[in-house]
């Protein structure tokens, strides 16, 4: 496969052919050429290709429109690991932003889709965000001229600054598979998660069906077990993998022996069906393994009582549902000044309190002063962090009040049923807020996330939730025959996503069960954990 830089591969593509020529007699290094395209391919390369000595060997030119890596059903990263550096830290460049809009664009690409690209303007003051979705209608536009792009549905692409949701990136959460990426992928202990891989590693040799002592499983979607518990709260997972295991013994209850007189046959048909048991009661072993190790990361250390405390700021109530108001200046201070021998908080929990300090304070009217802030980091030891707090400024978020940023407010939160919600889960990602507004409310608010070229587009249309497609200059497209989804919502988060966010597309799409219903899409530049992310907010600008 060639990816995106085309002329340096065709080059070496040209030398090998070049040298088999010259040592024709002597034998060929390869017979033909077959040449796959993870983007659209340039028309002039195309051209040069067809006029140069390798022509004749070329059998197969294919476009593949693949430059992103697919995670799961309904989540895709395109592997930018300086993006979120570029974008916000003042490092973006045309050619960079050309490439990542060929990347988002190969996406719908494979989905599809051409929609017109939604923009978020509150708060925004990124001037990448523009060029970007004016880079993506321009390519949507050329795909669809090159019919490479021929469906003509009300699919939505939406295109996010991080601003617009400064919270969700860095808080605990403690649905399975964010909170085991969160506080396993850090320890350097026998069990421990590997967010790049998506695999994790833990010592089996207190488990009797598992062969090894260490033991390495996969966290894809092809498990249908790590399917069916990625999303749900811990509480509710310890349960589910343990009714899994009783349901399992009592099904192979026969393979275990069980005292009754059995003839060959039925022997047979149970050696036959062991192996099948054993991987299965291994792979639900390997959870019920992953799942403790949360539970114990959970449990030492301060994360049990930063988490309480990051729910009540982030929501800004306590778990009684009241207002905690000026509450939360009061709850900090333990965090920050351990009391009478009270938890050492880390500085990664030290940090997420700060900054939930920080936007607190700027909901409440009352913005930080830059002394004040001076203060809580001298007293919170975590200097070295101070730059993730003032760099928040580039996400678009004034947090000292001043007049470099259009302070516009962002649509209010969607208000949530709490009773039957975990104590430790009640904040909501701003994304599921957006996702729920156009698939379930369709009434996704035009004035803070308008399409970027809005001449284009149908008013009625919009009331309905759906949009008219981009219109190509060329030959107009076929219609989709025997369509089997409804309409798509592609989200792209510029920068990065979180394990909480990717839920959230999963979620909404399980709402839809008609055939013809919503499928959620979300993806971004990187998936990053809460203490990845921070990390990537310190050193902007490095």
């Amino acid at each position: 496969g060639i990816n995106a830089e085309y002329g340096e591969n065709i080059g070496y593509i040209k030398k090998d052919f070049g040298e088999m020529r010259a040592r024709e007699h002597s034998g060929r290094l390869y017979k033909a050429a077959h040449l796959f395209f993870t983007e659209i391919i340039p028309d002039d390369l195309l051209i040069d290709i067809a006029k140069s000595d390798i022509a004749p060997f070329v059998q197969t030119v294919k476009e593949l429109n693949l430059a992103f890596l697919p995670i799961e059903e309904r989540v895709f990263s395109l592997d930018n690991p300086t993006a979120y550096n570029d974008y916000y830290g003042g490092k973006m460049t045309e050619k960079k932003l050309e490439e990542i809009a060929e990347q988002l664009v190969t996406v719908c690409a494979t989905l599809d889709e051409s929609p017109c690209p939604k923009v978020r303007t509150c708060n925004s003051n990124l001037d990448c965000v523009k060029k970007l979705a004016t880079k993506v209608q321009a390519k949507l536009e050329k795909y669809k001229e090159a019919d490479i792009l021929t469906a003509n549905n009300k699919s939505q692409l939406i295109i996010l600054d991080r601003g617009f949701d400064p919270i969700s990136p860095f808080l605990h959460e403690l649905t399975f598979q964010a909170m085991a990426y969160d506080l396993l992928s850090a320890v350097s202990a026998s069990s421990k998660i590997d967010p790049v891989k998506n695999t994790y590693t833990f010592d089996s040799s207190k488990d009797s069906s598992l062969d090894d002592t260490k033991k390495e499983i996969i966290l894809d979607s092809s498990n249908e077990v790590w399917r069916e518990l990625r999303h749900l709260h811990i509480s509710t997972v310890l349960q589910k993998v343990n009714q899994k295991t009783k349901a399992l013994k009592e099904k192979h209850l026969s393979l275990r022996g069980n005292g009754v007189d059995k003839d060959m046959i039925d022997m047979k048909d149970m050696i036959n069906k062991m192996p099948k048991y054993k991987r299965e009661e291994a792979n639900l072993n390997s959870f019920i393994k992953l799942a403790e190790d949360c539970m114990a990361a959970y449990n030492s250390g301060t994360v049990e009582r930063a988490v309480k405390l990051e729910q009540d700021m982030s929501t800004g109530f306590d778990s009684t549902n009241k207002p905690i108001g000026e509450r939360f200046v009061k709850a900090c201070v333990p965090v920050f000044v351990p009391q009478n021998n009270g938890p050492l908080f880390t500085h990664y929990e030290k940090l997420r309190v700060l900054i939930l300090y920080v936007l607190n304070k700027k909901g409440l009217g009352k913005h930080l002063t830059k002394e004040t802030l001076l203060k809580l980091i001298e007293r919170a030891e975590i200097k070295k962090e101070e730059k993730a707090v003032n760099n928040m400024i580039d996400l678009g978020i004034d947090i000292f009040g001043t007049s470099e940023i259009q302070d516009r407010r962002d649509p209010p939160r969607k208000e949530r049923e709490t009773s039957g919600v975990f104590e430790t889960s009640r904040w909501t990602p701003v994304v599921m807020d957006i996702m729920e507004a156009v698939v379930h409310e369709r009434n996704l608010d035009t004035s803070h996330y308008p399409f970027f070229h809005a001449e284009s587009q149908n008013d009625g249309d919009m009331d309905m939730g759906g949009i008219t497609s981009l219109r190509g200059h060329g030959k107009k497209p076929q219609a989709m025959g025997g369509r089997a989804t409804g309409p798509k919502l592609i989200i792209f988060v510029m920068g990065s996503i979180s394990y909480s966010e990717m839920r959230c597309a999963h979620q909404v799409s399980q709402t839809q069960t008609t055939r013809n219903g919503w499928e959620v899409i979300i993806g971004s530049d990187n998936i990053l954990t809460p203490e990845r992310y921070l990390d990537n907010l310190i050193k902007l600008k490095d």
